[in-house]
């Protein structure tokens, strides 16, 4: 490596989207150059990421657990017990460092267009943590169109645009956010005028609701959907065993049972839900597009051959509803927006897949976004670039979204300050080695532990084994389920029972997890609604409604003293 230039880095995180909805995963949504990826490099069936965005984009950023980068809860979730506690912060905090700081440190230029999520304030945007030029989104979704409109009254606070650490009051009357992020990306690249390598994060909003896309894109996929849910799944599986992303003989997914079947709804209802579907599709599309525009500027520029391109989603298909953002109801939703069906997609409109659609596009895994089942965590990751030997499908190594800032140090020679103690320590791993074909070793052994857990939906994975704890709605939040995910994809079969000692083990690896990275169980009282939206994110350390905490050793440096519990 010290006698090869130092490779480019470009990181693109799309939001939302689910496991089997891009060509390379199964989907039948057209993203050719997302499928160019996955044919120049290597596509994995096992990625974990957290179950929400904002904490899966603390580690990404960070190669720290996201307790310990600050997002043990996402805004506005906080119990009052967790609000302004050492991990819980609410913004990616100081106790750790990002991707771009230790980069641009080593003569990286840094960049980055889109969504951010990790802190509003000044001090803690992307334009302070980094990166030296920015164009970001600073909440955690919004109107994709210029009217900038947020998903309710408690995001308000953090739905806002930063261009270069300033605030920006006015987008232009064309504004698109997949279209516009990728405008500023490109625009980055073609004022370069060295030759420093660069680490490029374009992180999309698309396809997290309000589904959105320009006009000439809403009928793209016009009777697509017409067929419903199971004709969908079941056109993916079909690909996905093709692919050999999943076994021949694995079966449909019968689903959570939590929402009606296709069959089930009006004939009206069936053309609702197939149109937002159609226009969820369309932005995935239109996406890829903007994917494909940027990397046509950079063949153009010469940089395309010389870069790592990672791709990944932040976590499972969206199910949740308008009304589900607080304090929304389903009135207030249509009092406030035009949700006529020939509005759909369209500005002024908010509408959401929902459950059952969500269910599909993460075929075949259950469940979806805010759960830590396989379908809350487990997102496409494809890995490309002529530094990457590794070529394929991969389905039996263990990934996690922390992986990413050790694999890119790698690459670029650079050595994570871990003598700083002040420093929280690095929870993944480096992929280089594998993706180089330099060892036959797995990335993680059958021993390896990952944890899981926000908003008390918690997991630990261990080699094929996987121990989860629901709380309702999703589960009934009294009793832990362990799903040997080798023989049971679809986490169907609970063995708890005919496997006590597994039980028993992955338990105790769960406690461990927790207290070392300083997990506080929530006292079930909402913090936002005891000190009011603006007051809540003020994050001020002035308002912690919660006990303070000392450090204590536990195996893991500056651990805090918690209280695990179930």
């Amino acid at each position: 490596m010290s006698n090869q230039r130092k490779p480019n880095f470009l990181l693109i995180v799309v939001d939302d989207m689910g496991y089997s909805d891009c060509q390379p995963f199964g989907g039948e949504i057209s993203t050719p150059n997302i499928q160019q990826l996955a044919d120049n490099g290597v596509r994995f069936r096992h990625f974990h990421t957290s179950a929400l965005c904002a904490p899966t984009r603390s580690m990404l950023m960070s190669g720290c657990d996201n307790h310990q980068a600050g997002l043990g809860n996402m805004p506005p979730m906080h119990a009052t017990n967790q609000y302004m506690q050492p991990g819980y912060e609410g913004v990616l905090n100081k106790n750790v460092l990002t991707i771009p700081e230790i980069l641009r440190g080593t003569g990286y230029h840094t960049w980055m267009a889109g969504k951010w999520h990790l802190g509003e304030h000044k001090e803690r945007r992307p334009y302070a943590r980094g990166f030296e030029r920015t164009f970001s989104f600073l909440g955690g979704g919004a109107s994709h169109f210029s009217d900038q409109r947020a998903l309710s009254a408690f995001e308000q606070p953090h739905t806002k645009y930063s261009e270069d650490g300033e605030t920006v009051e006015y987008l232009p009357e064309n504004f698109y956010s997949s279209d516009f992020y990728t405008d500023k990306m490109i625009q980055y690249l073609s004022e370069q005028n060295d030759d420093k390598p660069f680490f490029a994060y374009l992180s999309f909003t698309s396809p997290h609701d309000p589904l959105q896309v320009p006009d000439r894109w809403l009928d793209k996929y016009k009777g697509t959907y017409d067929s419903g849910y199971d004709a969908i799944h079941e056109q993916r599986l079909k690909k996905m065993k093709m692919l050999g992303l999943i076994p021949d003989d694995l079966t449909e997914n019968e689903g959570s049972g939590m929402f009606k079947k296709w069959n089930e709804l009006t004939e009206e209802e069936q053309k609702d839900q197939a149109r937002k579907m159609e226009i969820y599709a369309a932005m995935i599309e239109n996406l890829d597009w903007n994917t494909g525009r940027l990397f046509d500027k950079m063949k153009a520029l010469n940089k395309f051959d010389d870069t790592i391109i990672f791709f990944l989603s932040d976590n499972g298909a969206n199910p949740k509803e308008p009304a589900f953002y607080k304090p929304n109801t389903e009135e207030l939703i249509a009092k406030s927006y035009d949700n006529s069906f020939p509005n759909y997609g369209k500005i002024n409109s908010f509408i959401s897949i929902g459950g059952a659609w969500a269910e599909v596009a993460n075929t075949p895994l259950s469940y979806f976004k805010v759960t830590t089942y396989e379908g809350g965590t487990q997102t496409p990751l494809i890995v490309s670039g002529t530094r990457v030997h590794k070529r394929g499908v991969v389905t039996d190594e263990l990934l996690h979204v922390t992986d990413l800032m050790p694999t890119i140090l790698d690459y670029a020679n650079i050595k994570y300050p871990s003598d700083n103690k002040d420093l929280k320590p690095l929870y993944g791993t480096s992929l280089k080695p594998y993706l180089q074909e330099e060892t036959k070793q797995p990335i993680r052994n059958e021993f390896a532990v990952l944890g899981f857990e926000i908003g008390e939906c918690k997991a630990v994975k261990k080699g094929d084994w996987k121990l989860i704890f629901m709380p309702p709605p999703y589960g009934k939040g009294d009793e832990w389920h362990l799903y040997n995910l080798k023989e049971d994809i679809k986490e169907e079969k609970n063995v708890a029972k005919e496997f006590p000692d597994k039980f028993n083990e992955l338990k105790a690896d769960w406690q461990a997890y927790a207290i070392s990275v300083g997990y506080i169980k929530s006292n079930g009282e909402s913090a936002v609604q005891k000190l009011g939206y603006e007051e809540f994110f003020r994050f001020d350390a002035k308002h912690r409604t919660g006990p303070k905490t000392k450090a204590k050793k536990s195996g893991t440096r500056n651990a805090k003293s918690t209280t695990p519990g179930d």
